[in-house]
């Protein structure tokens, strides 16, 4: 049996992914393989060293994480990192940093189509970037759906390069735990595919239970993410819905906390700060994010969040369009 396990790179999501793990004899990570992960599973590299060669936004979620995978190791589960896109990335850095150019990268196998997805989603974030500084709302609309239709195929790319490279370590008898984020939910259809119907793929999201209780979305995802997906799966969401959510996505980021959270007097405290500005964003028209994105495109999250919440008390807000139904 294969389980995806869907979740968020918090901490908080950690004690469920340690559940699903424990019950499989092969993890796979969702994260480009590094020279020194055996050396920091075995003890002989200490975590904080090993931490040291991660970019990550949320260092104490990899701590945790590391000081799980350490266990489970030593429980004899084999642990592997698997994230081709990701891997032939960090190749295309070394290309470039030894003098090659874009043209010799995009002849070489592989490597050429993940530095054209690239370079085009990196591109459209860029120009959604500097659109949403000065630009009028509606050009900033256009630019994140542009961005998001980027996103999209990258990761339609990024996931039919996993669903191969994780298909040879499954094999009859043994269980295999998958590790993967919300978004890249197209991975199951691509595995699915890649291993026939002979194994059973299992879909769990991770955080459900904490969710359910909030009283939120199951994948508990922004608009932004949502919009990606709605490309990635359909190819084509109709302009109505695509403005609607490219709108909401401009006040959703402006209210979510960006800073890592750790469970304390909250066992979820992302969860419920991403249930928050959903309920919030899902009863806003288009013309309310317009209203609203002037107010508040400069403002830091505390002055945005006061924004927001003396324009809703207000009654300033105008109707509300129905969401779309992948959006509960």
């Amino acid at each position: 049996m294969i389980t995806i396990g869907f979740s968020s790179h918090r901490a908080e999501a950690l004690p469920y992914a340690g559940r699903q793990m424990e019950q499989h004899q092969v993890i796979v990570l969702e994260e480009a393989p590094s020279p020194d992960f055996l050396d920091m599973l075995d003890h002989r590299l200490p975590i904080e060293e090993y931490m040291m060669g991660l970019d990550s936004g949320f260092p104490e979620f990899e701590r945790q994480m590391c000081v799980l995978l350490r266990e489970l190791h030593s429980k004899g589960r084999q642990i592997i990192q698997v994230e081709p896109y990701l891997e032939i990335l960090l190749q295309i850095h070394e290309f470039l940093s030894d003098g090659k150019t874009p043209e010799d990268i995009v002849k070489a196998p592989r490597l050429g189509d993940v530095y054209k997805a690239e370079k085009h989603a990196t591109g459209a974030l860029l120009n959604y970037y500097t659109h949403s500084l000065k630009a009028p709302f509606d050009e900033v609309v256009q630019t994140v759906k542009a961005f998001a239709r980027a996103d999209a195929a990258r990761l339609m790319l990024r996931e039919r390069m996993r669903a191969q490279a994780i298909k040879p370590l499954v094999s009859d008898g043994v269980d295999v735990y998958v590790e993967a984020g919300y978004i890249h939910y197209p991975l199951y259809h691509y595995l699915k595919s890649a291993l026939g119907r002979a194994q059973r793929i299992r879909v769990v999201y991770l955080l459900a239970p904490v969710v359910r209780r909030l009283q939120g979305r199951r994948r508990n995802m922004g608009p932004g993410d949502i919009l990606t997906l709605y490309y990635a799966l359909h190819g084509r969401v109709p302009e109505d819905q695509a403005d609607l959510l490219a709108a909401r996505s401009l006040i959703y980021i402006k209210l979510l906390q960006k800073d890592e959270l750790l469970p304390g007097d909250s066992d979820a405290p992302h969860s419920e700060d991403e249930v928050r500005v959903n309920r919030v964003v899902d009863s806003l028209s288009f013309e309310d994010c317009r209203r609203l994105f002037d107010r508040i495109r400069l403002a830091k999250r505390e002055g945005a969040l006061q924004v927001v919440q003396s324009y809703l008390t207000a009654g300033e807000r105008s109707k509300p369009i129905r969401s779309m139904p992948f959006s509960r």
